[in-house]
């Protein structure tokens, strides 16, 4: 290899010619469709969770004594639940279609779901503290001249707000690890992509 004559420049052209395994845009596609399915059923249950929480959120106004300090609770958690089921929704907005993309335009729509699931569930934990606290706040104020019949809901409602506020922060912290290595998997790909693999 010491000739001066020796032409690199094919030698380069020639190596960068070779087949290279690539990216397998059919596997990429069947597993964008599959996530595709899964993200809508997702959003089907949530919003089917949040009608539930909301009749429930009714019902349990309609049977609560007008006194009882939860009655604003109950009434904040109707408005609230709305406009964070929205904001999931307009979140995701972009995301729900993924028919006629080419390989590039399914990595970025993957990359946005990965995106948009960190943020959801990041911003759905603090959601929930802050909630927590709420509640807190309204049963400890309500605590000192409540009628001791509604003492029991009050202490019933923030343990129950404490124990979702830590399941929320557990799902959160799985979801996000898993979302992490998952953004790397999909950055290699379309590095790949981008170096000439498709």
């Amino acid at each position: 290899m010491s000739d001066p004559n020796f032409d690199w420049g094919s030698l380069g052209d020639e190596w960068r010619a070779q087949p290279s395994a690539g990216v397998d845009v059919d596997r990429l596609r069947a597993e964008v469709r599959k996530r595709g399915r899964a993200l809508r059923r997702a959003l089907l249950a949530e919003v089917a969770l949040t009608l539930a929480c909301l009749a429930t959120l009714v019902w349990l106004m309609l049977k609560t004594d007008a006194s009882d300090p939860m009655m604003l609770v109950f009434a904040l958690l109707i408005p609230t639940s709305i406009g964070f089921q929205l904001w999931s929704l307009w979140l995701r907005r972009r995301q729900l279609r993924d028919d006629g993309l080419d390989a590039a335009a399914m990595l970025e729509l993957e990359i946005g779901r990965v995106h948009s699931g960190l943020r959801y569930w990041r911003h759905g934990t603090w959601y929930g503290v802050l909630l927590l606290l709420g509640v807190y706040a309204v049963a400890l104020a309500g605590l000192n001249h409540a009628n001791p019949m509604h003492t029991g809901g009050m202490i019933g409602g923030a343990i129950g707000g404490g124990l979702g506020v830590l399941v929320s922060a557990a799902t959160s912290w799985f979801k996000h690890r898993a979302a992490r290595s998952r953004l790397a998997y999909l950055r290699e790909l379309q590095a790949q992509l981008n170096d000439g693999g498709a």
